[in-house]
């Protein structure tokens, strides 16, 4: 499979659609090959734990399914761009790459970001060195951060 691809964009915009009842218009898929190996949304309001944001949700799901710490090949899609927490989980499960729609600079009332550390600046600093695709359709995802 090619990166950035608009198929698992598109279905990552539908998870966050699905989800938003429980507060999340960020979803994330894990692909390895041509296969999706996880997906998740962010569940903090609904289990009560500030980690689980969407990325880090995908992440353990494909840790458990894979029966690895280890995400080598593996590429993480995301509706909004990673957070400085969701950016480190990356490099530590030395996933390939990342492929994200809306940035932090779409930010606004309703979905703000906290801490703001780019993605890329995380990366820049880690090892091993993701791949990073940016802004990857973009207006689609923004247009989460208005419902």
């Amino acid at each position: 499979m090619n990166h950035p691809n608009k198929e698992i964009m598109m279905r990552a915009i539908e998870i966050a659609k699905k989800n938003m009842k429980f507060e999340s218009v960020v979803a994330s898929i894990i692909v390895k090959g041509d296969e999706i190996i996880s997906e998740g949304f962010t569940t903090i309001k609904r289990d009560k734990n500030p980690i689980n944001h969407g990325e880090i949700n995908a992440i353990t799901n494909a840790a458990k399914k894979l029966d690895s710490h280890n995400l080598e090949g593996c590429w993480l899609y995301t509706t909004f761009e990673p957070c400085p927490m969701c950016a480190s989980a990356c490099v530590w499960a030395q996933i390939e790459g990342v492929v994200y729609g809306a940035s932090m600079d779409d930010k606004n009332e309703i979905f703000n970001q906290r801490v703001l550390i780019r993605c890329e600046e995380v990366f820049n600093k880690g090892t091993p060195k993701l791949q990073l695709h940016k802004d990857f359709m973009r207006n689609e995802c923004k247009g989460l951060l208005l419902n």
